[in-house]
């Protein structure tokens, strides 16, 4: 036995019970594959030694070789994969690892349950199956996994060297300690090829690099890349906690009879730390030398990201904490950046900066620098982690699916893939979400659920397929897909058997129009003869970036319940490309409002509507009514629909105005409009009963879903006249502002938001930018920008226990946002 490069590496000759390896002797450090390569080739080239076989060969001053290198050389050098963890500067190959029963002895691997007593302490002595197989252990392996592994160079060529029996009791000789060999997995053996990988660039320091290997497929066998012998720590921790990288990689399967290559040699490398825009590079090594991969990589601190994911409580030391410190954990090791400084108690928000298996423990000392304290507790989850950091209470949330939206209003819809619905959150939370759920860390949640990869390797659109042709068979989102003649495979994002669409993420080759492209999950096949684009997925943030107060999202990404304060403040690239943006458009929002639930007779009641002129009347014959249309129908036809009518696809609320009948209106509830048509928000049922002022169904849900009504909606019963609802009284009764012409009885059908007469020609109606019970303190409306607009706002309430007096103010824009603040004047003459 003998150690190089200071005693961090051991070298074990063949004579000493055959291990003839190199193993990892040191604590933490490494070395580039120069280095170890000249050490062995010094300690060899002495008197004692040269009887030894050659350990390398150099290929280039990059590029290497272990094992069998001189000829005549039976016996190869081992090197273990633990010790691989800490080289540098170059890839490296094997060669006669492979065994070959009756001709080469080779390196095997048996997969054993990892209920044995075999451990590190086993490596060097020889191992013997109770039925096949004997030779020396060169190396355990504990992944942490489904199996324990033992590397074995067999006792010779020969077949009784083979394990080959399942579930046999395998023993070492060091004493009576045993392994079982698992019942469905034979030893396996093949060459080994580890690429090295160096990132350069610009990368923050306090930037943790990971990285993913493996299929792509939904089904696939993806995963993180942590330590040979440790699954809670990452692969590059041996050596390198943040900032630049330089390692190797095993690009073949041990798993596999004949260790085959993973993935094409494809290997992911992220540094997606939370508050930094993000950067990965997928690099494409090669099958044959592994190469030394350059992985370009740019960082930098996210000015729009800044809000912590996590606090920790603790007891004050020496010094003051302040934002912007590195807060470190004497335990645990684990390191965060302080986001707030909190009292009462004393508290500190940060986001992690190492990997995610690092966090700090209860009751650990933190420091940061000579600034020091004791935790109090184990960390809580923060920020944007939690539904109640969001504006609305309810995070946002993600869909994979084809959508179509008509973004800039030009009447033509556009294809989208990926759906974030806001929740009526602003666009600032929004961006701070996207970042959380594809950080660092982000290994449950929406994209796992929904697109079965975790988020932190999420990486977006990288290829649109169209085609003019029709689908042979089913093709499904998230199915693998692979091109007949070109090779080209990726994973399906979303896909429209009408629109005619796919996206992929991905991705590896190059598409082209003519091949077959089949979706092997579900055996559909179509040829993409109409246009292929492929295009950079957004690094910074795969779903989503922001910037100036804009967000950009990422292709195919559509933003959906925003706020109309935000309508002007996205782009978006439809799945087809381009850049579509919201017309330029105005909000007009009404404030210091008592709000609460829309069923409830309480709150206040705001309206801002369109007027004639300046201080003139409300414009009550903005549209004319196309026609007769029957009793109960679930739209209004009028004439084209004006670009600045709000609701388009959030919908509204139309006034009709019956001509014909003394103007009487009917305020209608539309859930959408285009064109000339607007559809009503139509709720059906069937009465158990009421009177000529109540409606009672017993299995309605009037307070919620999709038959929730609202103060204010139209009821029109069978034979039995129209009445707007006064008061919402539970999930079964209503109560109207006025009565039916008789009592409603049982079984009694009506009908809500539908039209309550047959219309005429002479009809008129008109749209108010906002008219609805207040929900909270404000009422806002977007509305494109047309024309000038002169517009009256009035507040009402008369039944709140404290009432006040009608507020209205009159105004108008030119495309300025408009502000209406609610003068409350309580009403004490009202009885």
């Amino acid at each position: 036995m003998a150690t190089i490069l200071g005693g961090d590496i051991q070298v074990d000759y063949l004579a000493s019970n055959r291990q003839k390896r190199l193993s990892w002797a040191g604590t933490t450090g490494t070395y580039t594959i120069n280095q170890i390569y000249s050490a062995m080739a010094t300690l060899l080239d002495e008197s004692t030694t040269i009887d030894d076989g050659t350990c390398f060969s150099a290929e280039t001053p990059r590029e290497y070789t272990i094992g069998q290198i001189d000829t005549g050389d039976t016996e190869p050098w081992y090197i273990t994969f633990d010790l691989m963890e800490h080289v540098t500067g170059g890839a490296l190959r094997t060669s006669g690892w492979t065994r070959a029963t009756g001709t080469n002895t080779g390196i095997i691997v048996v997969p054993v349950a990892t209920t044995g007593t075999i451990t590190t302490t086993d490596q060097g002595y020889t191992v013997t199956g109770a039925t096949t197989g004997s030779g020396t252990l060169l190396e355990f392996i504990n992944t942490g996994g489904t199996y324990d592994y033992l590397v074995i160079r067999p006792a010779g060529s020969t077949a009784p060297s083979d394990f080959t029996t399942a579930s046999q009791v395998i023993t070492s000789s060091r004493g009576a300690f045993t392994a079982t060999q698992w019942a469905t997995a034979s030893s396996t053996t093949g060459e080994m090829i580890w690429a090295g990988l160096y990132s350069l660039g610009t990368i923050d320091p306090n930037v943790h690099q990971y990285l993913y290997q493996g299929s792509v497929d939904t089904d696939g066998n993806r995963v993180r890349l942590f330590s040979w012998n440790d699954a809670t720590q990452d692969w590059l921790d041996n050596y390198a906690t943040n900032g630049h990288i330089d390692t190797t990689v095993a690009l073949k399967d041990i798993e596999v009879a004949t260790w085959s290559i993973i993935d094409g040699g494809y290997v992911t490398v992220l540094a997606r730390k939370y508050g930094d825009y993000y950067a990965s590079f997928e690099v494409a090594c090669s099958t044959t030398s592994g190469g030394y991969n350059p992985v370009p990589l740019g960082t930098a601190t996210d000015i729009d990201n800044t809000t912590g994911i996590k606090n920790i409580t603790y007891t004050v030391g020496a010094g003051t904490f302040v934002v912007g410190d590195i807060i470190l954990g004497g335990t645990s090791g684990a390191r965060g950046l302080v986001t707030a400084v909190n009292t009462g108690p004393a508290s500190l928000g940060y986001i992690p900066i190492d990997d995610a298996q690092k966090a700090f423990t209860a009751a650990e000392a933190i420091s940061a620098g000579a600034t020091t304290g004791t935790g109090i507790g184990a960390p809580t989850s923060v920020g944007p982690a939690l539904n109640t950091w969001f504006t609305s209470n309810v995070a946002p949330t993600l869909t994979f699916t084809h959508t179509t939206a008509d973004i800039d209003d030009d009447a033509t819809n556009e294809n989208y893939g990926i759906v974030i619905d806001c929740n009526a959150n602003p666009l600032t939370e929004v961006y701070e979400w996207v970042k959380y759920v594809t950080r660092n860390g982000a290994t449950t949640g929406e994209i796992l659920t929904k697109e079965g990869i975790n988020g932190e390797d999420y990486i977006g659109a990288e290829v649109y397929l169209s085609w003019t042709g029709a689908v042979t068979g089913t093709i499904a989102q998230g199915g693998n897909v692979s091109q007949a003649g070109s090779g080209a495979t990726g994973v399906i994002i979303s896909y429209d058997v009408t629109a005619k669409y796919m996206l992929l993420r991905d991705t590896r080759g190059t598409f082209n129009t003519t091949g077959l492209v089949t979706d092997n999950d579900n055996s559909g096949t179509v040829t993409p003869d109409a246009s292929i684009s492929t295009f950079a997925p957004k690094t910074a943030s795969p779903l989503g970036t922001f910037a100036g107060g804009t967000f950009f999202g990422a292709r195919g990404v559509l933003l959906t319940d925003y706020l109309a304060t935000d309508a002007n403040s996205f782009i978006l690239v439809p799945a087809a490309g381009g850049t579509k943006a919201r017309p330029a458009s105005f909000t007009i929002t009404v404030s210091n409002l008592v709000g609460g639930a829309a069923t409830s007779n309480l709150h206040d009641k705001v309206a801002v509507f369109r007027l004639t002129g300046a201080g003139a009347d409300i414009n009550k014959t903005e549209y004319s009514v196309a026609g007769i249309q029957a009793i109960g129908a679930n739209t209004l036809v009028t004439g084209a629909i004006t670009q600045d009518t709000p609701g388009k696809t959030t919908g509204g609320l139309i006034i009709l105005v019956d001509v014909s009948n003394a103007g009487t209106e009917y305020k209608l509830r539309y859930s959408s409009w285009s064109g000339s048509t607007f559809t009503l928000n139509e709720i059906t049922g069937t009465a158990t009963g009421g009177s000529t002022t109540t409606l009672i169904n017993t299995s309605a849900t009037f307070q919620d879903g999709a038959d929730q009504v609202y103060r204010g909606d139209l009821v029109t019963v069978t034979g039995k006249g129209s009445a707007h609802v006064l008061t919402v009284d539970s999930q079964t009764q209503l109560t109207m502002e006025s009565a039916f012409t008789s009592a409603v009885a049982n079984l009694d059908t009506y009908e809500i938001n539908t039209l309550p007469v047959a219309t005429t020609a002479s009809d008129k109606a008109y749209v108010p930018f906002i008219h609805e019970v207040a929900t909270s303190a404000t009422a806002t409306q977007s509305v494109i920008y047309v024309a000038q607009v002169y517009y009256r706002g009035k507040v009402r309430n008369t039944r709140a226990t404290t009432k006040i007096k009608p507020f209205s103010v009159d105004g108008t824009t030119t495309g300025g946002d408009v502000a209406i603040a609610t003068i409350r004047t309580t009403d004490t003459i009202i009885t």
